[in-house]
């Protein structure tokens, strides 16, 4: 077949290409298995860090392209997110607080920001100085979950590493109460990566995407969650309905998408999915829904971006065809 149609430089040049892909594939790959390594390594071991004074730093909100995906979500606007201050980075959880951004950070710090609408956006910062553990230690300080505290006092956040919830006032000055999970049989690194107010409790979702809890500050009640992957994140929508955020990493990247959450028997249960605009290794950790003018929703996530050294976080706004939008923070 080769004297019948002999190759030409051209696919010469495809053949690069397809060789540059795979090798990028493959790059992409061994980096996420490294971080994920690492993301096990004994938390106990790293350095501690000073504290550091709360701050209000200007933000840049750059554009950048996304590719759209087949489903009800569209895709509304991605932006990333520059600031100067280095704890703006490993953020996790997201949620909404007077139409500003409200995260928390693995490097034992909150965040309330401005969306991509305002014209000269900022970020308050500062740090979580009380909680479980002595301050400055990563271990004692993995921020991963967020929900404002059904009785109105401020917020609670789950803990990581030392499995527990603690309600701050609504500065994040001080500690008010703390609820100790019980959980010494998870991983250190795969805990409460879900909270949201279920009436007077808490409703914690385990990374494991099998377990979920009932949690106020009598009791913890176990319950079932089928959530068919890992869970990176859980809200509630305007109507009240709960919202899980999904994750599942291999080779080839990491697969998220968002589904409701059913009440069962015993527990709760994902829903049909539905497929988020993304990048093949972008890895969402925030999820909020807010209701738009004149009706349906709009839906927000946070990609966390730990490995670079100049502060940045990426947001996703996204829009449902139909009664909603969704959007993105990458």
């Amino acid at each position: 077949m080769r004297g019948l149609m002999p190759d030409s430089r051209l696919n010469e040049a495809e053949r690069g290409v397809q060789q540059s892909f795979r090798k990028s594939s493959i790059f992409n790959g061994l980096l996420m298995i490294a971080a994920v390594a690492a993301a096990y390594l004994p938390m106990r071991s790293l350095p501690a860090r000073p504290a550091l004074p709360p701050v209000i730093a200007a933000l840049a909100y750059r554009p950048v392209e996304l590719a759209a995906v087949s489903g009800p979500l569209k895709l509304a606007g991605a932006w990333k997110i520059l600031g100067p201050d280095w704890r703006f980075g490993g953020l996790s959880s997201l949620t909404l607080d007077r139409g500003r951004f409200l995260a928390v950070s693995d490097r034992g710090a909150v965040a309330r920001f401005d969306p991509p609408a305002v014209q000269n956006p900022q970020a308050w910062i500062a740090d979580l100085r009380e909680g479980p553990g002595p301050w400055g230690r990563k271990w004692s300080r993995d921020a991963e979950s967020l929900a404002a505290d059904p009785g109105g006092r401020g917020w609670w956040v789950g803990y990581e590493q030392n499995h527990s919830l603690w309600l701050y006032d609504s500065g994040f000055g001080e500690a008010l109460a703390s609820i100790d999970l019980n959980r010494r049989d998870w991983w250190d690194n795969r805990g409460a990566e879900g909270l949201v107010a279920d009436g007077q409790r808490l409703l914690v979702l385990a990374e494991n995407g099998r377990e979920a809890m009932l949690a106020d500050k009598d009791a913890v009640q176990t319950l079932v969650l089928e959530a068919g992957a890992d869970v990176a994140e859980a809200t509630r929508a305007p109507d009240g309905s709960l919202w899980l955020l999904p994750r599942s990493k291999s080779l080839a990247g990491i697969e998220q998408w968002i589904a409701p959450l059913i009440r069962i028997d015993g527990g709760y249960r994902a829903g049909l999915k539905m497929a988020v605009p993304k990048g093949a290794f972008d890895n969402y950790e925030g999820m909020a829904i807010e209701a738009r003018p004149g009706g349906g929703w709009r839906g927000m996530r946070l990609r966390r971006t730990p490995w670079r050294s100049q502060p940045t976080e990426r947001v996703r706004r996204a829009s449902p065809a139909s009664p909603g939008a969704t959007g993105t923070c990458r």
